[in-house]
Parts: structure tokens; C-alpha cells; sequence
């Protein structure tokens, strides 16, 4: 009955040791759509993994639209920023869910896309001691 004891008690260790590891990173993959033809206007880019700069070169109004839309086109964030040169901003996304988000800029009556996927995977390892 020790013995059995024993074993029983070696094989929970085992199991509370045995690692069973998450590892969770999300990815952004990037897709352009331009509602407006133009060379390069709108750069989104992923700085470190889930955070952004976006870049607009030469806007053409005095005052630019930013938004971020979720995949039912709800906005998650807007802003109107007055700028005379390029418009430059960081966001950290780090919050959003799994799904597919698009910055959208309106530059008076022109509008620039860029669309992006956030997907997180899950690795799990699990090890075994005999």
C-alpha cells in the first residue's frame, strides 16, 4: 500500500511538472486597397509585433481623418488631425481580438485604405517524465 502510494505521488509530480506551454504572438499581415490611385500615399507598418506606424505622405487638405474600423466597418478609433506636412503616428494594438481592421484616412475628398489580420496562434508542449 506505501508503494502504491508512492507511485501515486511520483505521478502527480510528474503531471504538476510536466510543462504544457502557451505560446501566444499575434500576427499582422498587411493587404493594400486604395480607393484612390495613388504612389505610396498610405504606409502602414508593424514596428514590433502589435504596434503600428502609420505614415501619410503630402496630404492634400489641411486637415486629415484617421480611422480604425473592426470587420462590420465599427469605428474603434477617429481622429481629425490638422497637419501641413506628412502625418505620422504610432498605435499600439496589442488589445485588439483576432480579426481582420483597416486604417482608413480621408484626405478631403480622397480615401486610403490598409487592411490587416490579426491572428494569434498557440503552440502547446507537453513533455513526460518516465
Amino acid at each position: 500500500m506505501k508503494t502504491k502510494t508512492i507511485i501515486l505521488a511520483a505521478a502527480l509530480t510528474g503531471l504538476l511538472f510536466s510543462a504544457s506551454t502557451f505560446n501566444s504572438n499575434a500576427q499582422a499581415t498587411a493587404t493594400s486597397e486604395k480607393t484612390v490611385a495613388a504612389d505610396n500615399k498610405l504606409s502602414v507598418l508593424e514596428v514590433k509585433p502589435m504596434q503600428f506606424r502609420v505614415l501619410y505622405n503630402t496630404p492634400q487638405s489641411n486637415a486629415v481623418l484617421v480611422r480604425i474600423l473592426d470587420i462590420n466597418k465599427n469605428v474603434l478609433f477617429s481622429e481629425t488631425k490638422r497637419t501641413e506636412a506628412n502625418y505620422l503616428k504610432y498605435f499600439d494594438l496589442s488589445t485588439l481580438l483576432d480579426g481582420s481592421y483597416t486604417f482608413e484616412i480621408t484626405d478631403g475628398k480622397e480615401k486610403y485604405t490598409q487592411t490587416f489580420d490579426i491572428l494569434t496562434k498557440t503552440s502547446r508542449v507537453v513533455s513526460s517524465i518516465n
